[in-house]
């Protein structure tokens, strides 16, 4: 088949998945395909970046584990997750979205007065110091609001992830 242009090429792939697979397989295979072309086309994506990104997800497949899902970690930093949970469930008219606990919150996790830390095995480098208030929408504390906080080693692990470290 000769492609005739970047679009005629959309609309050639478009035409191959109408082959099998349910409605719904295709109506989700199909709007990818259209945005991954149309973001393409907007950036002018060129080969080395191509390549870069491809390198990429290759590497955050290759570093999945029954305990490290970095696809999904990943999902969650562009707020993919939080967008899926809202589309959902929505924020029934509250100002707060839907939030995830993410995949190293561990349930069960020891309570922490304000100000203790959270290490629990030798750690190297700098310590690192959060903090944060939670209000509402008139800027007013929120009494008996809880943070859950947990954070990576220098090794890029959390302790559910790296026998080496304390639950």
């Amino acid at each position: 088949m000769v492609i005739h242009d970047e679009h005629h090429l959309t609309a050639v792939v478009l035409a191959e998945t109408e082959r099998d697979g349910t409605l719904r397989v295709k109506e989700i295979i199909q709007a990818l395909v259209r945005h991954l072309h149309d973001f393409a086309r907007e950036v002018r994506l060129a080969d080395e970046e191509c390549d870069t990104a491809f390198g990429i997800v290759t590497r955050l497949g290759r570093l999945i584990t029954p305990s490290d899902n970095e696809v999904r970690l990943m999902a969650g930093s562009l707020s993919l997750s939080t967008l899926v949970a809202l589309m959902k469930h929505g924020t029934d008219g509250k100002p707060t979205s839907a939030n995830l606990l993410g995949l190293f919150w561990s349930l069960g996790s020891p309570r922490m007065n304000n100000g203790e830390s959270i290490v629990r095995s030798p750690t190297e480098g700098p310590p690192l110091f959060f903090t944060g208030r939670i209000v509402n929408t008139d800027g007013n504390a929120v009494a008996g609001a809880e943070v859950d906080v947990c954070h990576a080693s220098l090794a890029g692990l959390y302790e559910n992830q790296d026998p080496e470290q304390a639950e």
